[in-house]
């Protein structure tokens, strides 16, 4: 995977996957609130996408500016959970956080891994585009559920 357009063709194989597992569980919710939260990260993952395939060159992924943000690391003490159609908003929230909290790892498992420093930043920078989705995932659940005590 050292070349350039096989990374990014990977990442954009990623956010279709998240696309299609959010907008599937969104379609199938019988909970408004759950469907509203999962249509939104459906709509973050095209978005996705969408700024990968405008990267056509590597300079510019490599100078494409991803703002930093910390890890709250507030899923790593939830339980694991899986949702259907009956789950409610904090269900949601908790595998959602899950799911990027995955993908964060898979990428800078391969940034270590990357055999040329390019490939490593690239793929430094796709896990920095999955926490900053993951931190804004466990700001809202912090505010929704945490906020009281």
């Amino acid at each position: 995977m050292a070349e350039i357009k096989e990374i990014i063709d990977f990442a954009i194989k990623k956010e279709i996957e998240a696309f299609d597992l959010y907008s599937g569980i969104a379609k199938n919710s019988n909970n408004p609130a759950v469907q509203k939260l999962l249509e939104e990260l459906a709509n973050d993952e095209l978005g996705h996408k969408e700024a990968l395939e405008n990267l056509s060159r590597a300079e510019e992924i490599l100078n494409f500016d991803i703002d930093e943000v910390q890890d709250l690391k507030l899923s790593d003490h939830l339980q694991t959970t899986t949702i259907d159609e009956d789950s409610d908003l904090q269900e949601t929230l908790v595998f959602a956080m899950k799911e990027e909290k995955g993908a964060y790892e898979l990428y800078t498992r391969m940034a270590k891994a990357a055999q040329t420093e390019q490939n490593a930043t690239i793929f430094q920078k796709l896990a920095q585009m999955e926490l900053i989705h993951k931190n804004k995932l466990e700001s809202l659940y912090d505010d929704m559920f945490y906020s009281d005590n």
